[in-house]
């Protein structure tokens, strides 16, 4: 077996007046489980765009086996083994997990007509074997974010690989699902795949990978031996400084550094109510409540219901029964705009999908939800411009300028775009869901400080999070969700991932 793997040399790529990448060069030895790490708008994805044959550098080379090559298009890096799993979904929603798969690459018979039966039976295969609670003849659009993950999974293993390229996979699984792939991954290497590993959650990275390469601000800063570097001198090379502590919880229902007439208020007068609220098969009959200034939690498993329950607050699904209330004031919500108007704001899970309007310059994407709110169709340039200067500066987004398209910008600063176009409407209540999603540690700690201040200012916030330590970091309380019901609600000051995961996971017979 050959030991010449994949190397980038001297790649740079620019993106108008943004340098994306400066120079990369680094080797990954065939065979190996190498992790890229590095902050939002470190470079990362540019870097696997090129390898996936998308974007081509603006100078630099890529070598694979010890011979230079250049892809122009997918299909070429795909003919040359290189599977990649992106960190968002890139799917046809209108066709079947099957179409998804083999999209671009598929099976024909005599007379080139297509092999429908053995690309299903390639599938269920595929399916059967990561675990994934679909079938072939699913519609993506019917496929929640965690199974459509491992569905590119499943595309980049239904072909031979020689290098399987994971960006971001997990974001979306559960603890089980991850094992699971992580299991697959094992069993590649062992078949003489190279994986190429991109993620945010280092502990992962220990876990699968030998070597980990650090970009910073589109520059190569090292590449490290997992075995003899600690964890936190990844982050250190990552941002450049000491690693962010986590932000400190205030256990009060309502924040002491709230104005002093928002701490007398107590959740006897919530900010958000809710009763009854079903929205089968969803959930059902889930009653909680959120004091202003209060951060809430809401954890589950995948398939518990939480994102559910807020794109049912925010109009984006029809309730079968329950009342809502804002500020003690019944609502009806039937959309978006019904939920601005009544003082909500989301941001989303997915900011790929319902959160940005890539063909949109930055500024127009930070004030639409404010016409909306308002009922006009635009707001005057002049007054475009400030509201979204101002969102730019409060949320620290970086960027040339307000003409950019959000596509031009990092994960992190895109997700800080979705949170600064709704704070824009200056809500009374923040529903958030998965906020720190496919984001760097540095984007993360500056989230967290977003929703605490949001908080510290009178703003109801409801947060669902997969990520339990985050949950535990930032809320007051803990709505724990399963099988599409309230399990129990916990304290935030003295609960414990135990305690949590116990309520999350019971069977349903249990006692909750």
């Amino acid at each position: 077996m050959t030991t010449a793997g994949l190397e980038f040399r001297d790649v740079a790529k620019a993106f108008g007046a943004v340098q994306a990448l400066r120079g990369v060069s680094f080797t990954i030895a065939a065979g190996d489980a190498h992790a890229c790490v590095g902050e939002n708008g470190a470079g990362k994805s540019t870097l696997l765009k090129i390898l996936a044959g998308i974007i081509r550098p603006d100078r630099g080379a890529l070598s694979w086996a010890g011979e230079r090559v250049h892809f122009s298009s997918p299909r070429e890096a795909l003919g040359h083994g290189i599977g990649m799993v992106y960190q968002e979904m890139l799917a046809f929603p209108n066709l079947s997990v099957t179409a998804n798969i083999f999209a671009g690459r598929e099976i024909t018979g005599p007379w080139g007509r297509l092999d429908e039966r053995a690309m299903r039976a390639r599938t269920q295969e595929l399916l059967t074997q990561l675990h994934v609670p679909v079938t072939p003849d699913t519609s993506m659009e019917r496929v929640s974010t965690a199974c459509a993950q491992l569905v590119q999974v499943a595309r980049a293993l239904a072909f031979d690989c020689r290098v399987l390229v994971l960006d971001e996979p997990t974001t979306s699984l559960t603890d089980a699902e991850v094992d699971h792939l992580f299991g697959v991954v094992g069993r590649l290497r062992q078949q003489g795949v190279t994986v190429l590993f991109v993620s945010h959650r280092l502990p992962e990275v220990y876990r699968l990978c030998d070597r980990i390469t650090v970009l910073r601000d589109g520059q190569f800063v090292g590449t490290f031996e997992r075995a003899t570097t600690p964890s936190d001198d990844i982050v250190r090379a990552m941002v450049g400084r000491e690693p962010p502590k986590r932000v400190p919880r205030v256990s009060s229902p309502v924040s002491t550094f709230a104005p002093a007439e928002l701490r007398r208020t107590s959740p006897s007068s919530p900010a958000l109510q809710v009763r009854g609220l079903s929205s089968r098969p969803a959930f059902e009959d889930v009653s909680f409540q959120v004091a202003p200034g209060e951060i809430v939690g809401m954890f589950g498993l995948v398939g518990s219901g939480r994102t559910e329950i807020l794109e049912t607050l925010f109009g984006l699904a029809v309730p079968d029964a329950g009342q809502v209330a804002v500020d003690g004031q019944a609502i009806h919500v039937r959309s978006a705009r019904d939920a601005a108007r009544a003082g909500l704001a989301l941001v989303p899970e997915n900011r790929q999908r319902q959160g940005l309007f890539f063909n949109l310059s930055l500024r127009h994407n930070l004030v639409l939800p404010l016409a909306a709110k308002q009922g006009v169709g635009v707001i005057r340039d002049a007054g475009e411009e400030a509201v979204a200067r101002a969102q730019v500066e409060s949320l620290a987004i970086k960027t040339p300028h307000l003409r950019v398209t959000p596509d031009a910008l990092s994960g992190g600063n895109q997700q800080k775009i979705v949170a600064g176009k709704w704070l824009a409407t200056t809500p009374k209540v923040l529903l958030l869901d998965e906020p720190t999603k496919g984001v760097d540690v540095g984007a993360k700690f500056e989230i967290h400080n977003l929703i605490r201040r949001q908080a510290d200012a009178g703003m109801a916030c409801l947060m669902v999070s997969s990520d339990l330590p985050e949950v535990l970091a930032l809320a007051d309380r803990i709505l724990v969700m399963r099988e599409g019901r309230l399990r129990g609600e916990l304290p935030g000051a003295g609960a414990t991932e135990e305690a949590v995961m116990r309520l999350a996971t019971q069977e349903a017979g249990g006692t909750a």
